[in-house]
């Protein structure tokens, strides 16, 4: 057994007071032991004594340093529920509105109930005949558009006639694809002559007009015209919707912790209102590693005429470092990250990060996570969780039921080859040619199931502008409800409910 002292997290049980009794329990088996709040200490400590016990009263949790022997010893005490390794977690990449909601009780129990189905019927299943499942999972054929990257990885082209909501239109009206640009070159023609009576006008109208026009309106036909976008809308948000949802809420004022490496603090795409910083021996939030301004820019990039936009760009981002340089967090930092967005009144937190699982049972997670999870929905905050990239069961924290676990497509809305599915899984979106922000003022393209979080991250603030009173509950059960069903009927365990729908959820 070894001797050697590693961290570990014990939880104990609700009605006890882990100042008291939890510390009594432990001190029995290790002395010496000073008692500290978790948080305050974390936050700029440049090394944890390694005779601190950090208290999380909000969680009834403490993390000590203890040897085996000690962790046998003190799991048979009273009131010690569970004791969990503080394992390393990483980051997902493959290469107006009230302070305090209540909790939305009809809402709850919606979600409560949801998996109580998924453990009484994925339960008993075995991990061979999951992973047969989302073999056979079925997949919507969807010709996406055709995206162009300058040597900095900056989209700077998109094609007209392959946008997904020009080609179901043409379709609808039944205009083959490769007769759409001149369709719309008509259609401006006939609307100059009938409406404008100037008919000399409407037969001037050519192909570099058609152009100009779609390219202020955020489409492009080619790559010259495609220069007159800024805000280039990325084909993630394409296929969500999104441009179609901010006649209605663009996330003004919704408070977005970004649960990561932190953001760069002066990209010109970006506007941080805060945050901090729970790596020991880093005392600022600012991104030494990158993931976390990639996750920020697609949650609300600037609508500023430059770079991408993000989902809800009026959303307000606070930037909760919980990685180091490497991308790598112990599950203490992030647990007390989740305390901090608690105290600090947050509306929706975003988890690009986890750690690896080795079984698709619903009923097996981290008791942790899932009381950080709980403590976040009693105040009525949206904890939202990639789901991993290791193209196997979904990893903690997105398999706790208090996280909202979300899988990657790609822009032909297909499952990501390095997505992880399962049970847990409740929600699709963009993760694969994902173009956002990166420090410290450039963009970049990356892949996982991290790019595809943030996507659900700020559709959840689109939704909590238009609907303030809004619990985190509740926004989850409406996304579930908004979804658009791309796999199976109903939920399945390679998209959840389907691909998240911008439009649908706040129109």
């Amino acid at each position: 057994m070894a001797t050697k002292r590693t961290p570990r997290l014990v939880l104990m049980e609700d009605d006890l007071n882990v100042a008291d009794a939890g510390m009594e329990q432990v001190s029995s088996v290790r002395k010496g032991l000073n008692a500290v709040d978790s948080v305050s200490t974390l936050i700029g400590v440049s090394e944890i004594a390694s005779d601190s016990a950090l208290i999380s009263d909000e969680i009834n949790t403490l993390t000590v340093d203890l040897t085996d022997k000690e962790v046998k010893e003190l799991a048979d005490k009273p009131g010690v529920t569970t004791i969990e390794d503080d394992v390393w977690n990483e980051a997902y990449t493959d290469d107006s509105l009230g302070d305090i909601v209540d909790e939305d009780p009809e809402a709850s129990a919606e979600i409560d109930d949801a998996q109580a189905e998924i453990e009484e019927a994925d339960g008993q299943m075995s991990d061979e005949d999951i992973s047969a499942r989302a073999a056979d999972a079925i997949t919507t054929e969807f010709t996406g558009p055709e995206i162009d990257f300058d040597e900095e990885g900056q989209a700077f082209a998109l094609s007209a006639s392959t946008d997904p909501i020009v080609m179901d239109t043409a379709d609808a009206a039944g205009i083959d694809r490769d007769k759409l640009f001149k369709f719309i070159r008509c259609v401006v023609k006939c609307a100059m002559s009938e409406l404008g009576g100037d008919k000399a006008n409407a037969e001037a109208v050519d192909d570099a007009m058609v152009s100009r026009i779609m390219a202020e309106q955020g489409v492009a036909s080619d790559n010259v015209s495609a220069q007159a976008i800024r805000d280039y809308i990325t084909c993630g948000l394409k296929i969500i919707y999104a441009r179609y949802a901010w006649r209605y809420s663009t996330g003004a004022g919704v408070r977005v912790a970004i649960v990561d490496t932190g953001i760069a603090p002066r990209h010109p795409d970006l506007r941080v209102y805060g945050g901090a910083s729970f790596v020991p021996g880093v005392r600022s939030w600012a991104d030494d590693q990158g993931h976390g301004t990639h996750v920020a820019g697609t949650v609300a990039g600037l609508a500023n005429n430059r770079g991408v936009v993000g989902v809800a760009p009026h959303a307000r981002l606070y930037a909760v470092k919980v990685l180091n340089s490497r991308g790598s967090g112990r599950l203490s930092w992030i647990i007390n990250g989740l305390i901090w967005c608690y105290r600090t009144n947050m509306h929706v937190a975003n988890l690009s990060l986890g750690s690896r699982a080795n079984t698709h049972n619903p009923r097996v997670y981290s008791a942790a996570y899932e009381r950080a999870g709980r403590l976040l929905r009693r105040k009525g905050i949206l904890a939202v969780a990639a789901a991993g990239n290791s193209n196997g069961p979904v990893g903690n924290p997105a398999r706790c039921p208090s996280f909202m676990a979300v899988s990657a497509v790609d822009c032909n809305r297909r499952r990501a080859g390095f997505s992880c599915y399962g049970p847990q899984v409740e929600m699709a979106a963009p993760g694969v040619g994902v173009v956002s922000t990166y420090p410290q003022s450039g963009y970049r393209s990356l892949n996982g199931t991290s790019m595809a979080s943030p996507h659900v991250a700020g559709v959840a603030a689109l939704i909590k502008r238009r609907h303030p009173s809004w619990s985190g509950d509740r926004i989850r059960v409406h996304m579930w409800r908004t979804a658009t069903d791309i796999g199976a009927r109903g939920r399945d365990i390679a998209y959840g409910y389907g691909l998240v729908n911008a439009y649908r959820a706040v129109r």
